[in-house]
């Protein structure tokens, strides 16, 4: 039984469900990205190039207290369902890619969407679905994301572009 407190609606946390690690998806997803190089090819030149090398070197500034966790371990899950509660945050910011795509670091994650639902209703929290269409902006260095279908816990949606 879930204790009951305070929680906060107008209190959004993003969450996003496209880590991997090899125990449960058999490799790292997104914790092994590409060095990020520095935008000044000089000072980039004295830098490390190549990919992070988990478990020990992940891709975030911070390491988390799981590790290098797998969205799809559903321990995680529930932990992260009941940290999210306990800082009183009401409303989860669903990150996820339309069915079948997924960005160069992941793979496709929309079979997790049930599951995180699921977990947010047993921790009381509303779930905002955050859809996004990658597409290719000629006039920049890298991908664009337009086109947002933002779809609430009620069965709202609106498009934004």
């Amino acid at each position: 039984m879930l204790s009951l407190r305070t929680i906060f609606y107008d209190v959004h946390i993003f969450y996003s469900v496209w880590y991997g690690n090899p125990s449960m998806d058999g490799k790292y997803m997104h914790w092994d990205h590409v060095l990020v190089p520095h935008w000044d090819p000089k000072i980039a030149a004295s830098y490390p190039k190549g990919r992070h090398m988990p478990p020990e070197d992940i891709g975030s500034s911070f390491y988390p207290e799981l590790g290098p966790y797998s969205s799809r371990d559903p321990d995680v899950l529930e932990s992260h369902m009941e940290q999210i509660g306990a800082a009183a945050a009401g409303v989860l910011v669903l990150s996820w890619y339309p069915p079948g795509l997924a960005d160069d670091n992941g793979e496709p994650t929309e079979d997790l969407v049930p599951s995180v639902l699921d977990a947010a209703h047993r921790h009381n929290l509303k779930v905002r679905n955050r859809q996004t269409e990658r597409q290719t902006d000629t006039t920049s260095r890298g991908p664009l994301f337009r086109n947002s279908i933002c779809v609430t816990s009620d069965g709202r949606s609106t498009l934004e572009t």
